[in-house]
């Protein structure tokens, strides 16, 4: 596809979303490689942990470098360097030979995916029209899942390699980034952050001073209250998210391996069906999220959560219906993740729009990192089923946080989003 001769709108919504196919890629590439590893690499449990985590603590640290860095040199200046992390570092971890050397490069690589989030999901909202801009926010998180069934066609087709497939699934990602990045390097400035600087104006445009409603950086968003209100609460709902989306999620494959299939093609034709109920679930959000908006899709996605994870605890759910049951759940999963990964695009001003998604991004995985390290002893201590009760709770408590601070903020510009917040 020729990038150049598209709108754009088009170009931003293609080239930002590839980054979150690629995050959706490599976390399911780990998730169900990470077995094997360990028993090529003679990993204790604890190194096991950290191998599995590694990404994420690096996504920790990439969201809030390259958010606030978006904020003050641009956007398109960042948004190649990120992906160029991922796609050296994910070479390295394919001819990594210990655990020091795959813990290093996987960790690097997830420098560059975290602070992917803020830049991508950012210039996607800036670029976007305010009555559809839902429709490219939810679509460019989307590819996340599209990521991930591409993650489980190239380990089907790997598996026959051996124990090491998981080598060429992580050089398949690198591949994969190649195009995405130089389509980046061409890819223009967003005007809303040319606008905020003074270097784009004109009479059918947004002044320098509504752009930027007296903010001016980052000492703004946390020194004005009604800023640091809304970065702690949009922060700590998607902080509980994750806790039982990535806390569950990054262990599909070993959930479906332990307590329905033994064989390995078995479990993958399974992670193959869930994708393909998140991504149902990401197409009937989108046909929606700009008319009943936000809010209506949020809060009916983390009650939906809350409630097939208390009956699938309840009733101890296993064996093959773990399919059907999950692919329900990830589908009404993701009008919770869409919208609290983009929300804080919406309703933060132009001059610390990406510092404040940075920062949600890195809280979020601190939410991410618990879940996924703490499932294993949850597993342990309280069984599956129990396991299942506990991220409920998760879920239940982000809905009434939601409930209470997430406003409507369908077919508004940002601008108009940004002036009915008092800062």
């Amino acid at each position: 596809m020729d990038f150049e001769k598209l709108p754009g709108r088009l170009r931003a919504f293609f080239l930002s979303s590839g980054g979150f196919l690629l995050d959706g890629y490599d976390l399911s590439v780990i998730s169900f490689a990470v077995p094997f590893i360990s028993k090529g690499f003679n990993l204790n449990a604890s190194q096991t942990g950290l191998i599995t985590s590694s990404s994420l603590i690096g996504m920790l640290i990439g969201s809030l470098i390259f958010g606030f860095l978006s904020d003050k040199i641009g956007r398109k200046k960042l948004m190649s360097i990120d992906l160029i992390f991922f796609s050296v570092f994910a070479l390295t971890s394919g001819i990594s030979s210990n655990f020091y050397e795959l813990f290093i490069s996987r960790l690097l690589l997830g420098i560059g995916i975290g602070g992917d989030y803020p830049i991508s999901s950012t210039l996607t909202s800036e670029y976007s029209p305010s009555n559809d801009r839902g429709k490219y926010l939810v679509g460019t998180v989307s590819m996340y899942w599209i990521g991930t069934l591409v993650s489980a066609l190239a380990n089907l087709s790997f598996l026959p390699l051996g124990d090491e497939f998981w080598r060429y699934s992580f050089i398949l990602g690198s591949i994969l980034s190649l195009p995405i990045i130089i389509g980046r390097i061409r890819l223009s400035e967003s005007p809303r952050w040319l606008i905020s600087k003074g270097l784009l104006s004109g009479n059918k445009i947004p002044s320098k001073e509504e752009e930027n409603r007296d903010v001016r950086g980052i000492l703004d968003l946390f020194e004005k209250k009604n800023l640091l209100y809304l970065v702690i609460s949009t922060s700590l709902v998607w902080f509980l998210f994750d806790v039982a989306s990535y806390g569950i999620g990054l262990y599909y494959p070993y959930i479906l391996h332990e307590f329905a299939f033994p064989s390995n093609y078995e479990v993958i034709y399974g992670t193959i069906a869930i994708s393909i109920g998140a991504i149902i679930g990401y197409a009937i959000a989108i046909s929606i999220i700009d008319s009943a908006g936000r809010r209506t899709v949020l809060l009916l996605g983390l009650a939906s959560m809350g409630i097939i994870l208390l009956l699938g605890g309840l009733i101890k759910i296993s064996g093959f219906s773990l399919v059907p049951y999950f692919m329900i759940f990830v589908a009404m999963e993701q009008w919770a993740g869409a919208v609290t990964l983009f929300y804080p695009t919406e309703i933060f001003p132009t001059p610390v729009r990406s510092t404040a998604q940075g920062f949600a991004t890195a809280v979020s995985r601190i939410g991410a990192i618990l879940g996924v390290y703490f499932f294993p002893t949850l597993v342990d201590i309280l069984g599956f089923s129990s396991s299942l009760i506990f991220f409920s709770i998760s879920s239940f408590i982000a809905l009434g946080i939601s409930f209470v601070i997430v406003k409507e903020t369908k077919r508004k510009s940002l601008e108009e989003i940004s002036a009915s917040q008092k800062v």
